[in-house]
């Protein structure tokens, strides 16, 4: 049996003959035929976490892990507001997502009926698509057009580019009523995928371009591991005009690369900024931590700048682009590959001379820095199991992550799309529910008691490992020149506190561990990790000033 309200039974085999497995519940009424259709398909794999904004959350670490659309569904009115950050984050993030909202049929719509707000297209700003579905559609007219709607809106969940869509169902009561299966038939539907192309002529221009330049650049953002394109890259840079940046967040990593950004332009005096500059940058996607570099490259001195982005869609981080290519990172390097010749250049040399130089600093100015977030994330970070995952949240945890040089196996996220701390334990829990590996999110307080609500969860799996530093406030605002000077910081910024996870952690049934300097997260550290019946916390208090004068002095020491 499956609710009588017409058109779901379609709804739900576009949605198993699209290959979508998971779909996210929160309670409600108005949603009451989705509740009673989707659950009695055994393709389905469906959950229910009350708070919408945490399960939101929670599908979008589903859909990270496995780059597949993952279905929400909510009842009517405010209820959809609370997706709207983990779209956002989607959105940026290019994360395959499919809300499918209940709605109160459009006469009610602005009459002061319960429940009931503007849903249509209400997440303009940060979907690729949205649509309204016909309500009671009957006629074979009307129920391809239904059926045309709903593939659209699956179809551009992965395509040309992943990212958010949404599918809002007005229902008129009663909502409760039944039927036995009908297994209807489905309409043929074609969606044309049109997609841009580089163009062989095109490539014969840019082989060109790039045989001309001895400073290249190429910046990879945030990405899935990919190893034919670190391969590829890998190839590419042996040219000695070529450098390649990665951060913790690409996946990708050799010893030639540039990996720890900040601390290597650091090193880099002020008068000789310029000369390492490029002449032809090109970037992979969007994301990319590190502030520095960005204003590096925003400076007045021209360059070239090609953007690879399979939707084509102009991306300017730093105000110099000159052109989109629309086409796959790995075909276009390939390609590249076999058509640049190798450049007699230092620039590849000099910058690596500089990151050598980071390191030995680095060395020398950890041996004798005090007990701090610093000193802890290279424990922390020195101890993470091989071949797990990661989460970084916001703001400080994926700023430290980039200060140093990870276990290459590891796989590394972030909610990097949008950049904000709500969500990422919701996020974390959901990748940890679909991986067999231990996957470890490592947090800042206010992150974590942000999204307390993370634990509010049937789903926790035995393998997750959370480990929050709590050093009772922001401390990324004594990190940033502004607020640090200001006599609000503390009350306004930093929002200072004295809470503590313990609570937290036992009620949600976690193991709980703390620890309070390197000795006592070393002990702790030796069996964390160790598989076990539970999912486990740690939490590791810090010196909340001292933090971020052990910070300052230590990019004063890259110098």
């Amino acid at each position: 049996m499956i609710s009588d309200i017409k058109g779901l039974e379609h709804l739900s085999l576009l949605l198993i003959e699209n290959n979508i497995k998971h779909i996210v519940f929160s309670p409600g009424s108005r949603n009451a035929p989705l509740i009673a259709t989707f659950p009695r398909y055994k393709e389905f794999t469906c959950y229910s976490i009350v708070d919408e904004r945490s399960a939101a959350f929670f599908a979008l670490g589903i859909a990270q892990k496995t780059g597949e659309t993952v279905v929400l569904s909510c009842t009517s009115g405010s209820a959809l507001l609370n997706y709207a950050p983990a779209l956002a984050e989607a959105y940026y993030q290019k994360i395959p997502l499919l809300v499918i909202s209940a709605d109160r049929p459009e006469n009610l719509i602005d009459r002061g009926d319960g429940q009931t707000i503007r849903q249509r297209n209400i997440y303009a700003n940060y979907i690729k698509k949205s649509v309204q579905l016909p309500e009671n559609p009957s006629t074979e007219e009307e129920l391809t057009e239904y059926q045309t709607l709903v593939v659209e809106a699956i179809k551009i969940t992965q395509f040309p580019d992943k990212g958010p869509a949404h599918i809002n169902i007005p229902f008129t009561e009663p909502i409760y009523g039944q039927k036995a299966k009908e297994n209807p038939s489905l309409a043929q539907i074609e969606i044309i995928e049109e997609r841009a192309n580089v163009l062989e002529s095109e490539f014969e221009f840019l082989a060109k371009t790039w045989n001309s330049n001895s400073k290249k650049m190429i910046i990879i953002g945030q990405q899935k591991p990919n190893k034919l394109l670190n391969d590829i890259l890998i190839e590419i840079s042996k040219d000695p005009s070529v450098i390649v940046l990665t951060e913790t967040t690409s996946n990708i990593w050799s010893p030639n690369f540039i990996n720890c950004i900040d601390k290597t332009l650091g090193t880099i005096d002020s008068d000789k900024l310029d000369e390492y500059l490029p002449d032809l940058l090109i970037t992979v996607n969007s994301s990319i931590v590190s502030k520095k570099v960005k204003a590096f490259l925003r400076k007045d001195k021209p360059f070239q700048h090609w953007h690879i982005n399979k939707a084509n869609e102009e991306l300017d981080t730093y105000f110099h682009l000159s052109r989109v290519l629309p086409i796959s990172p790995l075909d276009f390097f390939s390609r590249m590959k076999a058509l640049s010749q190798t450049h007699t250049s230092n620039y590849k040399s000099d910058w690596l001379k500089q990151k050598k130089k980071a390191e030995l600093n680095h060395v020398q100015f950890l041996n004798t820095v005090p007990y701090s977030d610093l000193t802890v994330f290279e424990v922390l970070l020195k101890n993470l199991p091989s071949n797990s995952n990661v989460h970084f949240t916001n703001s400080t945890p994926v700023r430290y992550s980039q200060l140093f040089n990870l276990n290459s196996t590891l796989t590394i996220d972030s909610n990097r799309g949008t950049s904000g701390i709500d969500g990422s334990i919701s996020t974390a829990v959901g990748a940890a529910w679909m991986s067999k590996e231990i996957t470890t999110v490592i947090s800042g307080d206010l992150s974590f008691f942000y999204d307390s609500n993370a634990l509010w969860n049937k789903y926790i799996s035995p393998q997750l490992r959370i480990i929050v530093i709590n050093n009772s406030g922001g401390g990324i605002f004594r990190f940033i020149e502004g607020p640090s000077k200001l006599p609000e910081l503390e009350k306004f910024f930093e929002t200072k506190h004295k809470r503590k996870a313990r609570s937290l952690a036992i009620e949600a049934e976690l193991e709980y561990h703390s620890a309070d300097s390197l000795e006592s997260l070393g002990t702790i550290l030796k069996t964390f990790f160790n598989r076990s019946e539970k999912a486990k916390l740690l939490e590791v208090f810090t010196p909340n000033e001292l933090n971020a004068e052990v910070l300052k002095d230590f990019f004063k020491a890259m110098a």
